[in-house]
């Protein structure tokens, strides 16, 4: 069976934008992927700080649009692949994961960052059902098992 993968993962640094495309393009080659959101391509009315012609880009209209779509992706995911930033985390793919957690879906968190001696939030560790040392182990990864594999490093 083919899974709806909610796709987390900030978008406001060059890195972030290539690991969220990078998790995209693994997820996209992966057999048991069937739908991916990815909220970086489904902002309300398709705007973004770079592209907005009706001027919106920040408002309160775009705001609840935008937070209303991603609740409803949320809730009709199967389950989560976050890609992690933890050099310049994202607070709003931090509270992603916390909602995600809440409604009992899997997550699935990969950081491509050396953390093991820098550590990760315990949150986000705690939240997480397996962790991921790069992106492309999404594209042969079992989204219809979902091992578990645990982070190994510190927790902060």
């Amino acid at each position: 069976m083919k899974k709806q993968i909610y796709l987390a993962g900030g978008f406001f640094s060059d890195k972030q934008n290539d690991l969220v495309t990078r998790a995209h393009t693994a997820l996209e080659h992966n057999p048991t992927v069937g739908y991916i959101h990815s909220p970086r391509e489904h902002q309300y009315q398709n705007v973004t700080a770079e592209n907005d012609p009706a001027g919106i880009f920040g408002s309160y209209e775009w705001a609840t649009e935008t937070y209303n779509n991603d609740l409803t992706a949320m809730g009709l995911a199967d389950l989560a692949v976050v890609v992690w930033d933890n050099v310049q985390p994202d607070m709003g793919t931090a509270w992603e994961m916390g909602y995600l957690a809440a409604l009992h879906k899997p997550i699935v968190l990969t950081c491509e960052d050396a953390v093991e001696q820098v550590g990760i939030n315990l949150m986000l560790i705690k939240g997480s059902k397996t962790f991921l040392t790069q992106v492309q182990e999404l594209k042969d990864f079992d989204f219809n098992l979902i091992p578990t594999k645990l982070y190994k490093g510190l927790i902060i």
